[in-house]
Parts: C-alpha cells; sequence; structure tokens
C-alpha cells in the first residue's frame, strides 16, 4: 500500500514580508532571490539571516537542490544546510509604528514551538 504524505511548505513568508522582499527585489536590479538561512553566534546558538542574492549565487546554490518557497514570480530559497534548523520559521515583516511601539522597520522570524526556543533579540534561535 502506498501512502502519500501532504507536502507542507518548511516555512511560512507572510505577506508583509512577501511586500518587502518584492520592493527590496524590484529596486535592485542585480539581485533575483532571497536566501534564508542559519549561522552560528547569537545568544542562543544560531542565528537567522535573511538577504538578497545575485543570479550567480542563485546558480550556485541550485545545484544543490534546495526547497524554493515562491510567491508569484519571486523566489525564497533555504539554504540545504540550513533547512532542518529553519523547519517551520515564520518569516514577517513589520513597519516602524509609534503609535504601536514598534520603532523600527525589521523581518521578524518566529520560530515553530516544538522545534525551536528563542530569546528576546528575535534574530536568535536554539533548535530543540
Amino acid at each position: 500500500m502506498i501512502r502519500l504524505v501532504p507536502r507542507i511548505a518548511p516555512i511560512v513568508v507572510t505577506e508583509n514580508a512577501w511586500a518587502k522582499i518584492r520592493d527590496v527585489l524590484g529596486n535592485r536590479k542585480e539581485y533575483v532571490a532571497f536566501l534564508f538561512s542559519a549561522e552560528g553566534g547569537g545568544c542562543n546558538g544560531f542565528n537567522y539571516s535573511l538577504g538578497a542574492i545575485k543570479k550567480d549565487e542563485v546558480d550556485e546554490i541550485i545545484k544543490e537542490k534546495p526547497p524554493i518557497v515562491k510567491n508569484e514570480d519571486i523566489e525564497l530559497i533555504i539554504d540545504p544546510p540550513s533547512e532542518l534548523l529553519l523547519l517551520g520559521t515564520t518569516i514577517d515583516y513589520v513597519k516602524e509604528d509609534y503609535s504601536k511601539k514598534i520603532y523600527e522597520s525589521k523581518f521578524l522570524f518566529k520560530p515553530k514551538k516544538d522545534y525551536a526556543t528563542t530569546c528576546g533579540c528575535g534574530t536568535s534561535f536554539s533548535p530543540k
């Protein structure tokens, strides 16, 4: 008996985050995608890293067959060595709004509670 398991997205990207990614890529023609990865460091062991990458960088990463999350024509590539560390993470973007006590515009990363813990800085996490 063949059992089919539904494939779920490895990460969740909110509409606010997609809008900011689209804005960044639209203003910088040399960049064609975003790369989401985890790097050693921070107060909890790992830091989230999210940034625009150029075509030659994409071509090199694609050789490793990374998971790619798409929204229309925009691609967010998950760094293959970081995939298990980032599983279940939600990426959001908040705009500065003093009335809501948000004093800077930034991407926010929220790990799935079953997979990781984070500290108050919001950019550092530790897998469970």
